[in-house]
């Protein structure tokens, strides 16, 4: 029997994270950002219409 060699059976992927996962993250954190502004912007416009309305 062998002994255990980290170097020899672990390879860069086998940590789980690979190029799909990245790019999903990255475009993840795109529409998250998006989406928030969007919720953002729409609040905004509720609060506007309610302060011209109270004027």
């Amino acid at each position: 029997m062998e002994g255990f060699d980290p170097a020899i059976n672990y390879g860069p992927n086998d940590a789980g994270i690979s190029a799909i996962t990245i790019i999903v993250g990255i475009v993840g954190i795109i529409a998250i950002s998006w989406l928030f502004g969007k919720i953002y912007e729409q609040v905004a416009n509720i609060f506007e219409k309610k302060n011209k309305n109270d004027l």
